[in-house]
């Protein structure tokens, strides 16, 4: 058991980062100025928690079982970018999907297949073939780290099998309510979502799946059923390799000139890596830097960090080519 909360535990390292970081700084002074442009943005946009729902992938009505759906697509909820300029692609209904969208559009290709992708009782067992089935590209570029995928699946559906009756929903019942709860829940029980990395001798709190996992069935469930959690809000942003992206653009994060010529190289860091470790706990706290931001220019403010990570993640996904020029950093890594 954990002695304060786990977000409070990642929001306290990332803060010890940002201070001791060599290669990128969270630029507070920046904050009030990209808070306003956030708050004009998503006015705009109409921007909401409805927004999780819209994306056409994402389920409409859902269910108990939604729930083991959110399960498989946060196990597997990692690194989706492609080595090439050939990007992995999956079609689905006569679409054509790259990143994050192609896991989701793998996992309801399978569904629609017959495939119980999202059965506990058939992943535990399922095998690296199926997997690479499932994960088929319609493109050149393979799947990233299709055997790793599959290994967490069998991982973590052996778990749900043994202590769970095999069934996520009995997970949730004994959070009653809690993201904290449910955080901690998952953390202790189901490995590949302990994301943490060493840094300066100390070992440094993420918890990127995890945390999105809680958030997600949020989305899903609107805050209701499932998703009402009394404290969503103490949950923060996801670091991934696509948010900082926006960070740097909306004048948040800012990397040295050695780091970002590494990165606009292409150059892949290996998992652990210093400059990884301050990309992703500097990511966080220029979220929360700028979460407090918008609570001063709107006292009454319901944005929470989930809500942050949700609308810079979609910003960047759909400003593409102004984001271009500004390099995300490559790890390949089962965390995110």
């Amino acid at each position: 058991k954990f002695a304060m909360s786990l977000s409070a535990l990642v929001l306290e390292h990332a803060e010890q980062v940002a201070r001791e970081a060599k290669h990128v700084r969270v630029c507070e002074e920046a904050g009030d100025q990209a808070a306003a442009m956030i708050l004009e943005g998503a006015a705009k946009t109409q921007f909401s928690l409805q927004n999780w729902q819209q994306h056409e992938l994402h389920p409409k009505n859902p269910t108990d079982e939604t729930l083991d759906w959110l399960f498989v697509l946060d196990s597997l909820n990692f690194s989706f970018w492609s080595a090439s300029s050939q990007l992995f692609t999956v079609d689905f209904r006569g679409k054509s999907y790259t990143g994050y969208w192609s896991l989701v559009a793998a996992i309801n290709r399978a569904l629609d297949e017959g495939i119980p992708l999202t059965t506990p009782s058939f992943y535990a067992s399922i095998t690296d073939e199926q997997m690479a089935h499932i994960f088929r590209s319609s493109s050149s570029e393979p799947a990233p780290l299709v055997a790793e995928r599959a290994a967490v699946l069998r991982q973590s559906g052996k778990i749900m099998m043994e202590r769970f009756g095999g069934s996520f929903l009995n997970c949730i019942s004994q959070c009653k309510g809690s993201a904290q709860a449910l955080l901690s829940f998952v953390v202790e029980n189901f490995p590949s979502f302990c994301d943490k990395a060493p840094y300066h001798g100390k070992q440094v709190w993420i918890l990127k799946r995890a945390q999105i996992l809680v958030a997600d069935i949020w989305g899903c469930y609107q805050g209701q059923g499932h998703g009402a959690f009394s404290d969503i809000d103490s949950l923060t942003m996801f670091a991934d390799y696509r948010v900082p992206q926006a960070l740097v653009h909306a004048g948040l994060l800012a990397y040295t000139p050695a780091l970002t010529a590494t990165l606009l190289a292409g150059e892949v860091l290996a998992s652990g890596d210093e400059r990884e470790v301050e990309i992703r706990a500097c990511s966080i706290w220029a979220v929360e830097v700028l979460r407090r931001a918008i609570v001063r220019a709107q006292p009454a403010s319901t944005w929470n960090a989930v809500m942050l990570d949700f609308y810079l993640w979609d910003f960047a996904k759909s400003n593409g080519a102004a984001l271009a020029a500004l390099p995300i950093h490559r790890v390949r890594s089962i965390y995110y």
